[in-house]
């Protein structure tokens, strides 16, 4: 149960949930071509900057930047629900389906901002 209050946890799963389901398997389905390659490129970045907080940062650190990470994607999740924002066409939040995302992107936030001032 101590585990689930530290900010790596919750970022490894992020970043599997992010790269399988969130842009690989979407990715496959849109047929695999060059048409949306960038988009899918710079979802992966984002993976890989998730990655490195969860396993090349600890303590104070990877609970600052968890937070300073993921923040602004639940404001762009937020600000696409209200304004109805798309992304190749896919709504940005369509609300009951982005709630799920919402908590998971919440959760490395929440972690890093009880872990904010955390000793190593």
């Amino acid at each position: 149960m101590k585990n689930l209050k530290k900010p790596k946890i919750w970022l490894i799963i992020l970043a599997i949930l992010h790269t399988g389901p969130g842009v690989i398997i979407p990715y496959v389905q849109m047929g695999g071509g060059t048409e949306h390659l960038a988009t899918i490129l710079i979802f992966l970045c984002l993976s890989v900057y998730i990655l490195y907080v969860a396993f090349m940062t600890k303590g104070q650190n990877q609970a600052r930047l968890s937070v300073v990470l993921c923040v602004p994607i639940i404001i762009f999740f937020v600000f696409g629900a209200l304004l109805n924002l798309q992304i190749m066409g896919v709504p940005v939040a369509p609300f009951p389906e982005s709630i799920f995302p919402f908590t998971v992107w919440s959760l490395p936030v929440i972690t890093g901002l009880l872990n904010w001032n955390a000793q190593e």
